[in-house]
């Protein structure tokens, strides 16, 4: 089991920081690092061998809660309070479906996948 979730370890032992999401106007940190997954893994019961296949299959709620879980951490390393919830996660995506879509791509690259776009870490 370890085996199969071993590439993804690695990939997050890198230095990682966080970056920004815009969700229908509000720019809010966004850090997939591993106490991300961590907390993702504890809200939906995801074992660590299934964190591999992260955004195949997600129903919409797991997808809610794995971005939550990001932009939680992305607070938590940017040292700022969230005061955000799922619920209110959810109310702003209403206005911007598109931000699902960047917040995978933003996952995929904190993960070492290659997007072919860049996004950059920026301290308040």
């Amino acid at each position: 089991m370890f085996s199969t979730i071993a590439p993804i370890l690695t990939k997050l032992n890198k230095k990682m920081n966080y970056t920004f999401i815009e969700i229908n106007k509000k720019k809010l940190p966004i850090k997939f690092g591993f106490n991300a997954l961590r907390k993702y893994s504890s809200k939906t019961n995801t074992s660590l061998q299934d964190l591999d296949k992260l955004g195949v299959d997600m129903t919409l709620d797991d997808a809610l809660t794995l971005i939550y879980c990001g932009i939680e951490d992305g607070h938590r390393a940017a040292k700022q309070d969230c005061d955000l919830s799922v619920d209110d996660l959810a109310d702003l995506i209403d206005g911007d479906f598109d931000s699902i879509g960047k917040a995978m791509e933003i996952l995929a690259e904190q993960m070492g996948g290659n997007t072919g776009k860049k996004h950059k870490a920026k301290k308040k």
